[in-house]
């Protein structure tokens, strides 16, 4: 055996059943044998870090699998850098079948990369296979690590290595990591919790992207129920526990005006899985008001690092909650809903806002309008963009957060479509909305042609101002010249035509019957080109990029 099929049989023996990759010198093998003795389904992406990305929406849309990816050495390893770095910031488990340049042939110029330096500095999890008695030590890592959901993990293959035989003629695969368990909280740190929680007049819950990874919705869910406490969430949580009466909504500049002020007045805040960095607490609005803060996370560099605690909890987002309510039973009667609150929540409607169409749309009418004619419970949305998402985060909602993606976790426009065309996989069968910015969707277009090759039922709206809309913005407050901003793009209906699919042109509100049609389409990809106004900014746009500057 030879160590790529011992890669590819560890590969299959742990799940993966689909492979997202560029083919390449370096990754071809392993590819056709993961096909060809596996049957693991291979989509061949058109850039790789559309691959990485897509391996990443796979994880993320399918509810705890991990997603596979492949490059080749060299350019295609350094392509994916940037959909690494993403996947990293939402701490996705994936891992990526990384080509390298041989060991013995040290003037190959595509090994001039120190890939297992850049792998170091992107993910912080890897492993170069550099001799054939290490395939279980990096299996094993590779494995340990992504069991523990800690992110990305890439694993470097020399080509010589890989076509080299196993030095056991024997070798079959065998797990060489512990299964991984839910970290349990202290008791000691739950009875402080409670003890805080005895007195809470107005407690609230702030979850974020460790609970959804958790998968502790349930568990949240019955310990909001029995505080009477309403449940807020960071911008990449939305949608969890969307179902709970007292669902507030996202937190933050971008998020319901409802959620930060009710955070805000809490006496007591649980902080579950989240950061509490500035984006989600609206800049330090919600740790206003002298509040207790109980924070709950697996990182034990979670704690402290922007808002001082008053009981810190680490442990696993599930377990915990489940522990606190255990607690709080012997030790709290269930709290009542706040009235007011609840007649809040019952009377919310959308903003009323002055639309300006100008010659085109006011990009939040056409996101407004989408929006309503979405199923409300039957949605999967992926949002990308840079001023366009600010607009679709304020106005999209999704029925659970396993059901949505805000793909900006690196502040990197271009990731959405990846990530779409990965959930779309996870999810055969569901239609997945996406919704981009013309800047953003031209960064990695050419992989809409994966969604015609495999006629998946992908829409994607493009909001189109021929700009890079955020940075027009800036310069606009900056009294600089706002035309350098401006990019003249395609129309995106006729693209979609040309590369097989469907498309429509939405010019003006009279046109909002061509998304009706779009959104009537039940089979294969749709483009939907809106035309809108680049001149309508978004309030928290220019403070959101102060804050960045």
């Amino acid at each position: 055996m030879r160590v790529f099929e011992a890669v590819t049989s560890a590969v299959a023996s742990e799940g993966f059943d689909h492979l997202f990759a560029v083919m390449g010198d370096a990754n071809q093998d392993l590819i056709v044998d993961l096909g060809e003795k596996h049957g693991v389904k291979f989509v061949h992406a058109h850039h790789e870090g559309s691959a990485v990305s897509m391996a990443d929406g796979y994880s993320r849309f399918s509810r705890g699998k991990m997603g596979l990816a492949s490059v080749t050495q060299g350019p295609g390893y350094t392509n994916a850098t940037t959909s690494l770095v993403a996947a990293r910031f939402h701490r996705t488990p994936l891992l990526l079948l990384a080509g390298n340049a041989g060991l013995r042939d040290p003037y190959n110029p595509q090994g001039a990369v120190d890939q297992h330096a850049l792998a170091k500095l992107t993910t912080e999890a890897t492993a170069t296979l550099d001799s054939v008695k290490n395939v279980d030590y990096c299996l094993g890592e590779a494995f340990r690590q992504l069991k523990a959901k800690k992110g990305p993990f890439i694993l470097n293959l020399p080509d010589d290595v890989q076509k080299a035989e196993v030095a056991n003629a024997d070798w079959a695969y065998k797990p060489m990591y512990k299964a991984s368990a839910p970290l349990p909280p202290r008791a000691e740190d739950v009875e402080e919790a409670a003890r805080l929680l005895r007195t809470a007049r107005r407690p609230a819950i702030l979850c974020g992207l460790g609970a959804v990874n958790a998968r502790a919705e349930p568990e949240v869910t019955a310990l909001a129920e029995y505080l009477g406490a309403p449940v807020a969430t960071s911008l990449y949580a939305g949608g969890f526990c969307a179902r709970y009466p007292l669902y507030l909504g996202i937190s933050g500049g971008l998020g319901s005006k409802l959620a930060v002020d009710t955070l805000a007045e809490s006496d007591v805040m649980i902080v579950v899985g989240a950061s509490l960095n500035e984006w989600t607490s609206a800049f330090g609005k919600i740790l206003e008001n002298g509040k207790k803060i109980i924070q709950i996370d697996v990182r034990p560099e979670a704690f402290g690092w922007f808002a001082r605690v008053d009981a810190g909890i680490e442990g696993d987002a599930k377990t915990t909650a489940a522990s606190l309510l255990a607690r709080l039973k012997g030790a709290r009667k269930p709290g009542q809903p706040d009235a007011t609150l609840v007649q809040k929540i019952k009377d919310r409607k959308p903003d009323a806002v002055n639309y300006d169409d100008g010659a085109t749309i006011d990009p939040r009418r056409a996101a407004r309008y989408i929006e309503e004619k979405l199923p409300k419970d039957d949605r999967i949305l992926v949002l990308d963009g840079g001023h366009s998402a600010f607009v679709f985060v304020e106005t999209l909602s999704a029925p659970s957060a396993d059901d949505w993606s805000a793909t900006i976790d690196f502040g990197a426009i271009g990731q959405g479509l990846g990530i779409a065309l990965g959930a779309c996989f996870a999810r055969p069968g569901k239609r997945v909305t996406h919704l981009t910015g013309d800047a953003s969707f031209m960064m990695n277009v050419a992989d809409f042609h994966t969604a015609v090759n495999h006629n998946l039922p992908l829409t994607v709206f493009v909001f189109n101002d021929n700009a890079v809309g955020q940075e027009k913005h800036d310069l606009v407050h900056k009294k600089l010249n706002p035309r350098y901003a401006d990019v003249k793009q395609p129309n995106f209906a006729k693209l979609a035509v040309g590369f097989g699919a469907n498309g429509f042109e939405v010019n003006r509100p009279d046109d909002f019957g061509e998304i009706d049609k779009a959104l009537a389409v039940t089979d294969g990809p749709v483009i939907v080109n809106v035309r809108i106004n680049g001149d309508v900014e978004v309030p928290a746009s220019w403070e959101i990029a102060q804050h960045l500057g």
